[in-house]
């Protein structure tokens, strides 16, 4: 009996071993490492590295090169530059050398004046609040040529007449200040150059001048 229950405790020993492997097998395959990469993943990742590093000695030894050709073509447009600006120079009096002879035409010798009176002296009355007061007026005409003086005594009658009328259009009180003295002048000579123009004159009046200026 008792060798007949070993055998069955042998039986049944391998069975219970096996039953049991099964969780322990479990377990050092949860505990494994995981399968190794794959040749191909290697390579690329080898080949990436490279030309990383291929990529980064490149733009170290390119960025010197680069560096020197743009400092030479800098160096290059610097003389072009100046020399464009020296030509620029050099052209200057050029220029200020041709325009010196039209200055020379327009600053010429001036003609000497020439006078002559509008006699004899203009009297104009006005009538005031204290009586009748008079101004008396002396003129002599210039001009730079004997043409125009010898139109200004030809056409005397005509000028005469437009001084008298401008100055008794003025009031008494504006010729007695120099502003109304001053513009009176001008305004005579306009009026006197309007009178040669009329009568084709191609010579002008330059200034008329009080010679004489009473007022009574």
């Amino acid at each position: 009996m008792a060798e007949a229950e070993k055998d069955v405790f042998k039986e049944a020993q391998p069975e219970g071993k096996a039953k049991g492997k099964p969780k322990a097998d479990a377990k050092a395959d949860a505990t494994a490492s995981p399968p190794p990469r794959s040749p191909g993943h290697m390579k690329l990742v080898i080949v990436g590295a490279v030309a990383l590093f291929v990529a980064v000695l490149g733009a170290q030894v390119a960025a010197p090169l680069l560096n020197r050709i743009i400092e030479g073509h800098a160096q290059a447009a610097a003389p072009t530059a100046e020399g464009e600006q020296a030509a620029g120079e050099e052209a200057a009096p050029i220029e200020l050398a041709a325009a010196e002879p039209e200055k020379a035409e327009k600053t010429g010798p001036v003609a000497p004046a020439q006078y002559v009176p509008l006699d004899p002296a203009f009297v104009v009355s006005f009538d005031e609040d204290d009586g009748t007061r008079y101004v008396q007026l002396q003129l002599q005409a210039m001009a730079r040529s004997e043409k125009t003086i010898e139109e200004i005594k030809k056409h005397a009658p005509a000028i005469r007449n437009s001084v008298l009328f401008l100055l008794g259009s003025y009031k008494l009180q504006e010729l007695m200040t120099l502003p109304g003295k001053e513009r009176l002048r001008a305004d005579l000579t306009t009026k006197a150059n309007e009178v040669l123009a009329k009568n084709g004159s191609e010579g002008q009046i330059e200034e008329l001048y009080f010679t004489n200026f009473v007022i009574q």
